[in-house]
């Protein structure tokens, strides 16, 4: 039953404590990472509120003092990209949605900016044949040989890079050719099936490391689950050592979701293997890379045809 909106008086209510409390709300049921996104932009939208309107009553939670916020940001960042804005609007807004259930505040709307789609720029064939050379497996680290891995994952599965981080060991099924996603955007469980391309190199990769069942799949020197920004580090110096200087962990989903669709791979299945729960995004990779579509995830992945693509310039298989 939705909830009555009873206490528009409450002035002992603060922004502060009320900010506290939906962060409290969004612990248990948010990853760490979300929990700290709406940290990050309520306490910039608060110090706004106290340094600049120089006000901490729940009162203040207006449109006209959120639009005023907007534009402070503008002026502070004048190159700043209405992505930008609405990724901070996002956080505001439901945080005012919290406010108007709990009768706080009087119920307004908040619109987002407009923004234009602009092409992802995917892995170039060439960046990729760089990427996927495989290293001498009698001369390289083991964490240069698992970087290697990590991108043929990347490139076989179009995952995120907080999924990839909470693959467990157990979670690959070599048998039955499946990965279990059980960290997705959605707090989904997604079944991702292992291509022939990938299915040697991973189970190659499973023996070299080699541990119990819930270890991380794909862990530090030390054996610990990456953060974010490790992840992230460690493939970029890895790019860079091998000549691409394009690092972006998000370009290997976007080069993923490119080559299913100029392949005229399903769109409902890459749907699913990129785990959206609706079909917006895959229309809008539609709209930039391609038109006809058809079927199979075997043959569609980047990994596949990468290997068709060295085959064809008469190079090694990777």
């Amino acid at each position: 039953m939705k909830k009555m909106f009873t206490n528009f008086n409450n002035q002992q209510k603060t922004v502060h404590d009320t900010i506290n409390d939906f962060i409290n709300t969004k612990k248990g049921k948010k990853a760490s990472e979300t929990t700290k996104y709406y940290e990050d932009r309520l306490n910039a939208f608060y110090s706004y509120l106290t340094e600049c309107e120089g006000i901490d009553e729940l009162q203040i939670l207006t449109r006209a003092t959120i639009d005023r916020y907007m534009n402070h940001k503008k002026v502070l960042s004048p190159s700043i990209s209405n992505q930008t804005l609405n990724n901070h609007l996002r956080a505001i807004r439901a945080f005012v949605n919290y406010c108007i259930y709990e009768g706080y505040i009087k119920p307004f709307k908040i619109e987002m900016y407009p923004t234009t789609s602009t092409p992802r720029k995917p892995y170039t064939n060439e960046e990729q044949e760089l990427l996927l050379e495989k290293p001498n497996l009698k001369k390289c680290t083991f964490t240069e040989y698992r970087n290697w891995v990590i991108i043929c994952h990347f490139l076989a599965s179009g995952n995120r890079s907080k999924t990839v981080r909470h693959i467990k060991i157990k979670h690959v099924e070599l048998d039955r050719r499946r990965i279990t996603l059980d960290t997705t955007k959605n707090n989904e469980i997604l079944y991702m099936p292992i291509s022939d391309t990938y299915y040697p190199i991973l189970r190659d990769y499973m023996k070299a490391r080699n541990g119990q069942p819930d270890d991380y799949l794909f862990c530090t020197q030390y054996g610990k689950q990456f953060t974010d920004g490790g992840l992230r580090c460690v493939m970029r110096k890895y790019n860079i050592k091998h000549g691409v200087n394009t690092t972006s962990l998000h370009r290997y989903r976007n080069t993923f979701a490119e080559t299913w669709i100029m392949n005229d791979g399903n769109p409902k299945k890459l749907q699913y293997a990129l785990g959206h729960k609706t079909q917006h995004m895959v229309d809008e990779y539609v709209s930039i890379y391609g038109k006809e579509l058809k079927e199979e995830f075997n043959d569609f992945t980047p990994l596949s045809m990468q290997r068709e693509w060295l085959e064809s310039k008469k190079k090694i298989r990777i």
